[in-house]
């Protein structure tokens, strides 16, 4: 469960489903959609009448949320207390559920804030500081703990990828780390902004040696609309210079290169999509 959009429009409020789409989304009966907003004054979509009802993304996270609750053992009136419950996530409490181990709330706390603020502010404002705080440069010895940078990179991951998004169309961005890169989780936050915009991203992994980026170009039919190098420690140009081509964009873009595009992926959206 989970949504988003730029702060300022987001996209994913734009982005709507009817009721049977999502019915199909949750693997439930459109009737237990009815139930839940008789009993227990779940939203039912948007639209007036005479017209099909259509659920906004951030419902359908909170829908998804309260199905996963009830599965879990909640009552379904618990359950859809807490789903669709506003919350303002902080720093805070993502890293104390992820000090317990605790990836359901840590997932939670992330997709709420994701309903609230969309991706790309969400990864801003709270995914980066609390892995700053893990393992950045600021972080004390005390601080750094490879398990729970693991456990909060999972469940940054796995937020991300259920926000639900429309079917991209057109030239795909692919995205990728070069080559000694392992830092995806930016790129993961770029892919999901990009579909929520409609834009067809493609998340080619970590630490890409520079031969399967050619082959990745050349595999790619249509040609890709871009080629989005990640590097978060400094990297040198010569590594990707000879890849850009006239029909495909080369953008730079992490804080590794000498001379970048977009040093996050919050630069790298406002230039890949309208």
């Amino acid at each position: 469960m989970s949504s988003t959009a730029r702060p300022a429009a987001p996209a994913s409020q734009d982005t709507t489903w009817t009721a049977g789409a999502v019915a199909r989304m949750l693997d439930l009966p459109a009737s237990t959609l009815r139930g839940w907003h008789r009993r227990y004054r779940v939203p039912a979509g948007h639209g007036g009448s005479g017209r099909h009802r259509r659920y906004p993304t951030g419902d359908i996270q909170a829908l998804r949320r309260m199905k996963e609750l009830i599965d879990h053992g909640m009552s379904a009136q618990s359950a859809a207390h807490q789903a669709f419950h506003t919350v303002r996530p902080t720093t805070g409490e993502l890293l104390a559920a992820v000090s317990r181990m605790d990836t359901d709330t840590a997932v939670a706390l992330l997709e709420a804030h994701i309903r609230t603020h969309g991706v790309v502010h969400t990864w801003q404002t709270l995914c980066r500081p609390a892995l700053n705080h893990l393992g950045g440069p600021r972080a004390t010895d005390a601080d750094r703990c490879v398990d729970l940078v693991h456990v909060l990179s999972w469940s940054i991951t796995t937020a991300l990828h259920r926000v639900p998004v429309p079917a991209p169309t057109g030239p795909v961005v692919l995205l990728a780390c070069v080559e000694d890169e392992r830092h995806t989780l930016a790129l993961e936050a770029l892919r999901t902004a990009l579909a929520l915009d409609g834009v067809p991203a493609r998340l080619l992994g970590a630490s890409l040696p520079l031969p399967a980026l050619r082959e990745a170009l050349r595999r790619t039919d249509p040609a890709p609309r871009a080629l989005v190098p990640w590097a978060h420690r400094p990297t040198h140009l010569d590594m990707v210079t000879d890849l850009a081509t006239p029909g495909t964009r080369l953008l730079l873009t992490g804080p590794g290169w000498p001379t970048t595009h977009a040093r996050s992926p919050t630069d790298a959206l406002s230039l890949l999509t309208p």
